[in-house]
């Protein structure tokens, strides 16, 4: 096979598994947009099944935003398995469908499992939906439940949850993407 077809292939995998990854966040329109990546540098092998993105990386579609330091995509036979964005902190942000504002999250490492389709969100983790927060070392999402677990198992650090009223949250200013 020659081997632009191979990182052609390899390039198709991390595009649908950037789609799996927001379909359910998503507004219906980003799907119809096209997936922009742009990097310092990206290495691809095939042979492994891993991809790197390096150096100020961005991701874009629609209204989906990811900014890291560092992406790495992880397939097996084809199909995504996790994907793995790095940064002083990285940065998620996503207008959902039925939802008055972004959801937006930082943290220095976020994975997203696709076989379980939920997103880690691991040290200073701080989740953000309207103006409500969650910070915590560790942060759990689940796509498909729309569903946050914050904390560890064993309780070893603290949460933070910051609920506003209903009257501020609809009385706020709109969070605009970031550009």
């Amino acid at each position: 096979m020659p081997r632009h077809t191979s990182f052609f292939t390899v390039l198709a995998v991390f595009f649908t598994g950037m789609a799996i990854c927001t379909n359910s966040l998503a507004l219906n329109t980003d799907r119809k947009q096209p997936l922009k990546v742009e990097a310092d540098k990206a290495s691809i092998h095939k042979k492994t099944g891993t991809s790197t993105y390096t150096g100020h990386v961005l991701v874009r579609q629609g209204s989906m935003r990811i900014q890291a330091r560092k992406l790495t995509v992880y397939t097996r036979q084809g199909k995504l398995e996790k994907m793995v964005a790095r940064g002083r902190p990285a940065s998620f942000e996503q207008r959902p469908e039925n939802r008055s504002g972004n959801i937006k999250a930082t943290a220095k490492k976020m994975t997203f499992h696709a076989d379980r389709n939920i997103i880690v969100f691991e040290n200073e983790a701080r989740l953000q939906q309207d103006l409500n927060t969650f910070t915590s070392k560790r942060i759990v999402y689940n796509v498909n439940t729309d569903t946050v677990d914050a904390g560890e198992k064993n309780g070893g650090n603290r949460v933070t949850i910051t609920i506003q009223p209903k009257s501020r949250q609809q009385n706020r200013t709109p969070v605009k993407p970031l550009q």
